[in-house]
C-alpha cells in the first residue's frame, strides 16, 4: 500500500459510517471496471477513495471550502452546493495529499456531474459512483449503467446522464452545464461509431 493510499484510507475511516461505506463499495466497482477496461486499478483505487472526502458537508461549508481551494462555484454549483463536493475533494488532494495525476484528480473533480472529454479513468469513477450495490438498491433503472459499463463507458455515462436528465425534469432540478456537455460530446461520439 502506497502512503497515499495509506493517508486516503485514514481520511475515510474518520466519515460518517455510511459514507465510509459508499465509498468502500465505490472503490470496489470502480477496481472491477478498470480491470474490464485496462485501466490502471490502482489509480482507480486511489481516486474512488478520494473522490467523497467532503461529501457530508453542509452547503454553506461546501461553499466556504470552495473559497478556501480558491474555487468559484458558478450559478448552478451555488444553488446545490453538493455539486462542489468533487472539486474540493479534487483541489484538497492537489494541495493537501501532493497528488499530481492530473487524470485522476479531474476524475474526481467531474465525478457528479460528468464533462466533456472524460478519460476512461474518469468514466470508471463516474459509473462506479452510480451504481455501487445500494444505489442500485434503491433505483433498479441503474442496473442497465451498470450492464452497459461492462461493454462501453461511452454508452453507459450517457444512459446515466439521460436518466439524471429526465430526474432533473420531473423534479425542478437545474443541470449543470457540464452534465449538458458530456451528454451532447457522447451523443455525438457515439452517432460517429454508429
Amino acid at each position: 500500500m502506497t502512503e497515499l493510499e495509506e493517508r486516503l484510507r485514514a481520511a475515510v475511516a474518520e466519515l460518517p459510517d455510511g459514507l465510509r461505506k459508499h465509498i468502500q463499495r465505490v472503490e470496489k466497482e470502480a477496481v472491477g471496471f478498470a480491470a474490464l477496461h485496462g485501466v490502471d486499478e490502482e489509480r482507480a483505487r486511489l481516486a474512488a477513495l478520494g473522490h467523497d472526502l467532503v461529501r457530508h458537508k453542509k452547503g454553506p461549508e461546501l461553499l466556504d471550502l470552495a473559497a478556501a481551494y480558491s474555487l468559484t462555484p458558478d450559478a448552478v454549483e451555488r444553488a446545490s452546493p453538493i455539486l462542489v463536493h468533487g472539486p474540493i475533494a479534487a483541489a484538497m488532494l492537489a494541495r493537501d495529499y501532493g497528488v499530481e495525476d492530473a487524470e485522476l484528480l479531474a476524475g474526481i473533480d467531474c465525478h457528479t456531474t460528468a464533462r466533456a472529454g472524460m478519460s476512461l479513468l474518469e468514466q470508471v469513477l463516474f459509473v462506479a459512483d452510480k451504481v455501487e450495490p445500494h444505489k442500485l438498491a434503491r433505483e433498479p433503472l441503474l442496473a442497465e449503467v451498470k450492464r452497459l459499463a461492462r461493454d462501453d463507458l461511452d454508452a453507459a455515462v450517457l444512459r446515466y446522464l439521460d436518466y439524471n436528465l429526465k430526474q432533473a425534469v420531473k423534479r425542478g432540478w437545474q443541470v449543470h452545464a457540464r452534465s449538458l456537455e458530456a451528454r451532447n460530446e457522447l451523443i455525438e461520439r457515439i452517432g460517429h461509431r454508429a
